[in-house]
């Protein structure tokens, strides 16, 4: 059986540790590349180091030249710069613009049957912006699925159960103030949330979960999280190569579902071999309707303004 080949650009904290997980689980040939001179390299000796601990045979090939994205079954784009204190996602979009597009144009001319994983920030926009610049790329983003990882620990904790039990999703927009988790349809243990707490204590999980991002970057000041977005991406990437079919809140391009169309929305997508097979259809009530409503003219509205800046 033939070995995936996975390309992560950008050796930061997100890329670099999402490359140490993927190793741990066996995903593949990973190269992880850098702008910055035997950044990745130096990187990937490290995280090649620790594999006796793992019982991995997975190596990690740290590169100095994009042209090693050749071959590349799957694309991780998680170049760019972090948020730091103070800034929002979008905050990111005019710093982080031009390395996706130039990302997008090395996919096209080197790897065009890849599938690629948008995870530098702000995702929404840049993945409906790369969609609509190459319609042909294989190209979704890595959405609300960390923010869904957060709103399944915060109803945990809050309950005081095993992290096993609680599930629940989030839609809409990687954004503090637009994301959208859906309480009225998270469960504990099969059992609606909603009926195991008041109202006021669901709330303050809405707003732990929404505002979670933003708490670990004042904290860390210059720099944002990474260990949890990193074994999210992982776990994505898994559901590829494994063709394991899971369900992860991805920005996906919306052709018809929910009402919208030609724009990226974090929405549930079915993950397989393939990449994104179909987005899953939840019956939303008109308050829910709405804030995607919302999101999705945020979403609109930052795309052509940069059309309209490149013209």
């Amino acid at each position: 059986m033939r070995t995936p080949r996975i390309f992560v650009v950008g050796a930061g904290n997100v890329g670099a540790t999402s490359a140490a997980v993927m190793v741990r689980k066996q995903l593949g040939a990973i190269t992880l590349y850098d702008v910055i001179d035997d950044l990745a390299v130096g990187k990937a000796m490290d995280i090649n180091q620790t594999s006796p601990f793992f019982n991995s045979d997975s190596r990690v090939t740290g590169s100095n030249s994009i042209r090693d994205m050749e071959g590349a079954d799957i694309v991780i784009c998680a170049a760019g710069f972090p948020r730091k204190a103070g800034m929002n996602r979008l905050d990111l979009l005019n710093a982080n613009l031009d390395i996706a597009r130039s990302v997008g144009e090395k996919v096209m001319d080197i790897c065009p049957g890849s599938r690629v994983l948008v995870v530098s920030n702000p995702v929404d926009v840049l993945t409906t912006f790369l969609k609509r610049t190459w319609p042909g790329m294989n190209v979704f983003g890595l959405g609300c699925s960390l923010d869904a990882l957060r709103f399944r620990f915060f109803i945990a904790e809050a309950l005081g159960v095993s992290v096993d039990s609680a599930s629940g999703i989030v839609i809409g927009m990687h954004n503090d103030v637009m994301m959208i988790p859906l309480v009225k349809q998270a469960t504990v243990g099969g059992i609606l949330v909603r009926q195991l707490m008041p109202g006021e204590m669901i709330e303050k999980i809405v707003m732990r979960t929404r505002e979670a991002g933003t708490a670990i970057v004042e904290k860390l000041k210059d720099r944002s999280g990474f260990y949890a977005a990193a074994n999210t991406i992982a776990q994505v990437v898994e559901s590829m190569v494994s063709n394991k079919k899971g369900v992860f809140p991805l920005s996906v391009w919306c052709d018809g579902e929910y009402g919208r169309r030609d724009i990226c929305l974090a929405l549930p997508a079915i993950v397989g071999h393939d990449g994104v097979e179909r987005i899953v259809n939840i019956a939303l009530d008109d308050e829910d309707t709405a804030a995607l409503g919302a999101c999705a003219d945020q979403i609109e509205e930052v795309v052509r303004n940069i059309r309209m800046c490149a013209d």
